[in-house]
């Protein structure tokens, strides 16, 4: 499909996305000005488990799901990204996105977005403060999960049955 919003438009939505509401104006310009816009119909494939990393993505509007194999890693919608922590340009994605209904995209290369760093240094800085709150987020995350798989492992073990012994964040089986 073709471009539906004006580089005013791409500006003003990059403000108002949290991670970039600090950036200078003319940074968030430039960034606009490289962004490529996509469509994606309800159960189209964004991107694949392996394919080559075509950059970062934003969700204008619309929903879609990140999937690892079956496992559903997360849902974007409008305002949020995906695809940024592949910082290698055509690097191999460690998970699938779908659009769940229809979807419309904003999309920098890896290549535009440097460019803008080093035009603008203050972008980098958003990016690494967003993705270390990422990166809490997740951690935080795992650590309510092994909560939960210690305390349904000490149920188990009260209903005598022998669960798969857990040991440094993986499961092995007993030893026979």
């Amino acid at each position: 499909m073709e471009e539906t919003l004006t580089l005013l438009e791409k500006t003003a939505f990059l403000k108002s996305v949290g991670i970039f509401a600090a950036i200078p104006t003319e940074a968030l310009a430039q960034l606009a000005a490289s962004a490529k816009e996509l469509h994606f119909d309800a159960g189209a494939v964004v991107f694949r488990q392996g394919d080559a990393n075509r950059g970062a993505f934003l969700v204008v509007e619309g929903l879609v799901e990140i999937r690892q194999g079956r496992a559903l890693e997360g849902v974007r919608g409008p305002g949020m990204g995906f695809g940024e922590l592949a910082l290698v340009e055509g690097e191999a994605h460690t998970f699938t996105v779908v659009a769940t209904e229809h979807t419309h995209a904003l999309n920098v290369s890896n290549e535009d977005f440097f460019d803008t760093v080093l035009d603008y240094p203050e972008v980098g800085v958003a990016m690494v403060r967003g993705l270390s709150r990422r990166v809490s987020e997740l951690a935080q995350r795992v650590h309510d999960l092994e909560g939960q798989v210690a305390h349904l492992n000490a149920a188990l073990g009260r209903a005598g049955v022998e669960a798969p012994a857990y040991q440094s964040g993986a499961y092995r089986r007993p030893e026979a």
